[in-house]
């Protein structure tokens, strides 16, 4: 129910207070909170796990376990506390056995394995997601006989906890973005708390305050839009661009200690072309369709079911279609059409869908074509192509792009016929181009002369 409550981003998870109870007072005194976790058989575990860790301290002894059936116990606490669809996460097994042998507490020879050996082989067996989400590290916790005293161990655990945050460069730089984004949001929510006066009348309240203001936001940016159901729509889209300018105006004197220099050093050229351009292109460029949310949504590509009824309702010819978008040999046109497919593109103006103001659609007609047939998809003169994506978003991933037409433009009622399927949404920079494209294409004077 309160699930946006729900947001450690360091966990430690150990059985004995000896142990946990310095860790929790080193985190503390560097600053980080932290949920901890005992993890002994019977003890209260999250209902679901939780999906903002990062950081995890893990002991591989709970219940007074040992070998095997510790590491198996150990590795189902993690599994329930730790999401395998979240990450990346730094698992740090902090532990006084870790580097000895799963048979005893002696010091493994040759290839035997280690207790964090087999906790590790047995978390990724419980679990294969984790395999693309955990990194592993071993931080020194020494026994109870060799420990110095308390306040010079505070000192120890405390170098110890920030060398290991650090040990995983590109970890700490996307956790420096999550931090950013937490960061900019709690500047939002501060300012508009700052803006509520309940000091000049005593009958006021903080809540009451800001639910009137928030009301003030969500009822300007719907306009007549505003409703029960897109109040809380239009808020976020308001408080999102608030957030935005935050992050942006942050980002330029951003910093990181150490700093991550090895952002500048040159890609090697090997590695580059090992990376699958389509897989990112459809990350930077497309966006989940959400017909619940509203019908049309500017940016939206809608699959046409039937072609028979896009032609009889706007009168398009699919053959001049194929042929508009089409840029090469005529003797593969033919196979160009048997690739490709008819779709819909929304360029309604946000503005214009945001406030209501929208009285009808403004689709633009083209091709969906698969990634072999991009050379023949025409961009140029009336004709514009997306760069080739993964479409995760339909059934079995693909590489394909769009090609559409200026010629075939078209306004319909904003109930959508049950020959549009909604396919995906391309993101709003790429939505922005191919508007401006339309726009521009719409406006081209054309003079008759001698």
């Amino acid at each position: 129910m309160f699930s946006y409550l729900a947001s450690p981003s360091i966990c430690v998870i150990d059985d004995e207070e000896v142990d946990y109870q310095p860790i929790l007072n080193s985190l503390m005194e560097l600053g980080l909170g932290c949920v901890h976790v005992r993890g002994r058989s019977g003890d209260s575990l999250p209902p679901n796990p939780f999906v903002a860790l990062r950081l995890v301290f893990v002991d591989l002894h709970l219940s007074g376990q040992t070998g095997k059936a510790a590491a198996s116990h150990t590795a189902n606490v993690v599994k329930k506390v730790v999401s395998a669809d979240s990450g990346p996460v730094h698992i740090v097994i902090w532990s006084k056995y870790a580097s000895d042998s799963i048979e005893g507490n002696k010091t493994p020879t040759g290839d035997q394995p280690t207790e964090a050996d087999i906790f590790k082989e047995m978390l990724l067996q419980a679990e294969p997601k984790f395999k693309s989400r955990l990194a592993f590290s071993e931080m020194a916790k020494p026994k109870l006989t060799d420990r110095p005293d308390a306040s010079l161990w505070l000192v120890e655990l405390k170098r110890d906890i920030q060398s290991t945050i650090v040990s995983h460069e590109a970890f700490s730089v996307l956790w420096c973005w999550e931090a950013l984004i937490r960061e900019s949001g709690a500047k939002v929510s501060e300012t508009l708390a700052s803006m509520c006066d309940v000091t000049s009348d005593g009958n006021k309240t903080i809540n009451g305050e800001l639910k009137n203001l928030l009301r003030l936001l969500s009822s300007q940016q719907a306009g007549p839009d505003i409703s029960t159901n897109t109040a809380l729509r239009h808020l976020v889209t308001v408080l999102a661009q608030i957030g935005i300018d935050i992050v942006e105006f942050e980002a330029s004197s951003l910093t990181m200690n150490p700093q991550p220099n090895w952002l500048a050093e040159s890609l090697d050229n090997t590695w580059k072309q090992k990376v699958k351009v389509s897989s990112l292109n459809g990350l930077l460029l497309t966006a989940c369709s959400d017909p619940e949310h509203a019908p049309f949504v500017p940016g939206t590509v809608f699959d046409v079911t039937n072609a028979a009824a896009m032609t009889a309702m706007t009168g398009f010819s699919m053959e001049q279609l194929h042929k508009d978008c089409f840029d090469g040999k005529a003797t593969e046109l033919e196979n160009f059409k048997n690739c490709t497919t008819p779709v819909l593109l929304e360029l309604t103006p946000m503005c214009d869908f945001h406030q209501g103001h929208r009285r009808g659609t403004n689709l633009v007609a083209g091709l969906a074509f698969p990634s072999e047939m991009s050379k023949n998809a025409k961009s140029k003169d009336a004709c514009k192509k997306t760069p080739v994506f993964e479409d995760k978003f339909s059934a079995g991933i693909r590489e394909i792009g769009f090609v559409f037409c200026s010629r075939y433009r078209v306004a319909m009622p904003l109930t959508p016929p049950d020959w549009l399927k909604p396919r995906l949404r391309l993101r709003d920079s790429l939505v922005t181009d191919f508007r401006n494209w339309h726009s521009n294409q719409a406006s081209r004077v054309g003079l008759l002369s001698f």
